[in-house]
C-alpha cells in the first residue's frame, strides 16, 4: 500500500513542479511582449493638414520662439518672426525647417537609430528547461525531474560597447539630419534668389515698356506728320511687341519660382503667403571667409556638413570594431536549477564558457577592420573635396564679384548717361528715332545685365555657404554651451 502512495505523491511532485514552471514561463512572456495593431497611413488626415498649413502655424512660430531664445543665434535668425507682413528669405528658412518634406524623413530616420541607441546593450533573455525521465523498470521512486534558469552573464564587457556603437550610429545619423537641414535652407536662399532675380527683371521690363510707350505717343505723332518713316516707327512696336511676350514669359517664371519656394517651405502650392521682396538674394553672411580665409583643416573638421558626416561614420566604425573584438571574448553562461531523483530534492549549478579557439569573431573582426579602413579613407577624402570646391567656389565667387561691379560701375552709368543725352535732344525738337530706341535698348540690357551679375554673385556666396556650413558658435560662457532648438518632429537627443 505504501508504493503506490509514493508513487501518486511523486506524480503529483512532478505535476505541480511542471504548472509552477509554465505559469512562471508564462507570466514573463505575458508581461516582456508588445502586441501588434495594424495602422494604415492616414493620407485623408495628412491632406487636411497639409493643406491648413501657413507661416503662421503654432508649429512654427514656436520652433521662431525657440531659435530667438538661442543664447548664439545663426546669421538671419536675430530678426523677428512676423509673417503677417510677409515673408522675408530668413523666415522662409525658419519655414522651411518645420514643414519640409525631405527634412521630417531625415528626422524620422534619426529616430531609428535612436531607438536602436535607446534598446541596445540588453541583457540576453533568460532561458527555462524542464527535463523529465521515469524509469520503467519497477523502483520505488520512478519519476525524476530537473527544471533550471539559463543565464549569460556578460563578463566580456560587450554590451556595453554595444551601446556605444549604437549611440555612435545615432550621432551619425543625427549629423546627417543637420547636413540636410543645412541644405534645405541653402536651397531656399537660391530658390529665393532666382525669385527676387525674377522679379527685379519683371521690373526692369515693366519700366522699359513704359518708357517704349512714352515714346511711341512721339513716335506716332512723327510719322502721321511725315517726320518718320513708317519702317522706322514700326521697330518701336516690334520691340514692345517683343518685350511684352518676355513680360508674359517672366510672369510665368515667377509664379514657377513661388511655387517653389512654397514647396521647400512644405506649404500647400496655393498658401496665400506673400513673399516680401527685398534686395537680389541674400547678403554675404558675416562668417563667410573670404578667399583662402579661414579654410584650413581644423576649422572644415568642425564647421562642414560633409566632413562632419564623415567623421561620424568613421566613429561609428571604431565602436563596430571595439564591439567585435569585445565578441571574442566569452560570456559566462550559468544554469542554477532545482530536481528530485529518488525522492531526494537536488539543487543544480551548471556552467558554460566557449572557448575562442576555432572561431573567435575572425571574419566579423576583419570586416570591421576593413570598414574603419574605409571610414579613414572616406575622412580624407571628404577632406581633399571640400577643400578643392571651396577654392572652386571662392574663384567662382570673385569672378561673379568683379561682373556684378563691372555692371554696376560702367555699363549702367554708360547706357543711363546715353539714353538722357537721346532723351535730352529729344526734347529740343532733333529727334533720331533710331538712336532713341537703341539707347533705350541698350539700357535695358544693361539692367537686367546687372540683375542676372546680381544674382550670379548671390548663388556664388551661397555655394561657399553650404560647403562651409553654419557659422561657428561662441566659446561657452560661464553657462556651458549653447544648443539649437530640435525642429519639431525632431527626435530628443537631437537637441
Amino acid at each position: 500500500m505504501f508504493r503506490p502512495n509514493c508513487g501518486r505523491i511523486c506524480t503529483w511532485t512532478v505535476l505541480r513542479a511542471m504548472s509552477a514552471a509554465a505559469s512562471g514561463l508564462a507570466l514573463l512572456l505575458v508581461g516582456g511582449c508588445q502586441s501588434y495593431q495594424r495602422r494604415p497611413p492616414d493620407t485623408a488626415g495628412h491632406y487636411a493638414e497639409f493643406m491648413r498649413r501657413s507661416p503662421e502655424s503654432p508649429e512654427v512660430k514656436v520652433f521662431a520662439d525657440a531659435l530667438r531664445t538661442r543664447a548664439t543665434p545663426a546669421p538671419g535668425e536675430t530678426e523677428s518672426f512676423d509673417p503677417s507682413d510677409g515673408l522675408t528669405c530668413a523666415e522662409a528658412e525658419v519655414v522651411a525647417l518645420v514643414f519640409n518634406a525631405e527634412l521630417r524623413l531625415a528626422r524620422l530616420r534619426a529616430g531609428v537609430t535612436l531607438a536602436t541607441a535607446e534598446t541596445a546593450g540588453a541583457w540576453e533573455d533568460p532561458t527555462i528547461g524542464v527535463d523529465l525521465s521515469r524509469i520503467i523498470q519497477g523502483t520505488p521512486e520512478p519519476w525524476k525531474v530537473f527544471s533550471s534558469v539559463g543565464l549569460t552573464l556578460p563578463i566580456s564587457g560587450r554590451l556595453e560597447v554595444e551601446k556605444q556603437r549604437a549611440g555612435a550610429e545615432h550621432a551619425a545619423e543625427l549629423a546627417r539630419v543637420a547636413q540636410q537641414e543645412w541644405a534645405v535652407r541653402m536651397a531656399v536662399r537660391r530658390a529665393w534668389c532666382e525669385w527676387s532675380s525674377v522679379q527685379a527683371h519683371l521690373a526692369v521690363t515693366r519700366e522699359f515698356l513704359a518708357r517704349v510707350d512714352q515714346v511711341l505717343a512721339l513716335v506716332d505723332r512723327m510719322e502721321q506728320a511725315g517726320e518718320l518713316a513708317r519702317t522706322e516707327a514700326r521697330l518701336f512696336r516690334i520691340e514692345r511687341a517683343t518685350n511684352n511676350l518676355e513680360l508674359r514669359t517672366l510672369e510665368s517664371r515667377a509664379r514657377q519660382a513661388g511655387l517653389r519656394l512654397r514647396q521647400l517651405m512644405g506649404l500647400p502650392p496655393d498658401a496665400q503667403t506673400d513673399l516680401r521682396a527685398g534686395a537680389l538674394g541674400p547678403a554675404r553672411a558675416s562668417g563667410t571667409p573670404g578667399a583662402g580665409v579661414g579654410t584650413d583643416a581644423e576649422t572644415l573638421a568642425r564647421r562642414s556638413p560633409a566632413m562632419l558626416v564623415a567623421q561620424a561614420d568613421y566613429e561609428a566604425a571604431e565602436r563596430t570594431l571595439e564591439l567585435e573584438i569585445r565578441g571574442q571574448y566569452p560570456d559566462l553562461q550559468i544554469g542554477p536549477g532545482y530536481g528530485r531523483e529518488d525522492g531526494q530534492d537536488q539543487v543544480l549549478l551548471g556552467l558554460s564558457v566557449p572557448i575562442p579557439v576555432l572561431n573567435a569573431n575572425r571574419r566579423a573582426i576583419a570586416e570591421a577592420r576593413a570598414q574603419r579602413e574605409l571610414a579613414s579613407a572616406a575622412v580624407q577624402t571628404s577632406l581633399e573635396q571640400v577643400i578643392a570646391a571651396v577654392r572652386a567656389a571662392e574663384v567662382n565667387l570673385d569672378a561673379a564679384a568683379r561682373q556684378r561691379q563691372a555692371w554696376e560701375s560702367e555699363v549702367v552709368p554708360l547706357t543711363d548717361a546715353q539714353y538722357d543725352d537721346a532723351t535730352q535732344v529729344a526734347r529740343l525738337g532733333e529727334v533720331n528715332a533710331l538712336v532713341l530706341l537703341e539707347s533705350l535698348t541698350r539700357r535695358q540690357e544693361a539692367k537686367v545685365g546687372l540683375v542676372q551679375a546680381a544674382r550670379d554673385e548671390a548663388l556664388a556666396v551661397i555655394d561657399l555657404e553650404e560647403l562651409l556650413g553654419p557659422e561657428l558658435p561662441a566659446p561657452p560662457g560661464p553657462a556651458g554651451p549653447t544648443q539649437a532648438p530640435p525642429a519639431p518632429g525632431a527626435t530628443p537627443s537631437a537637441r
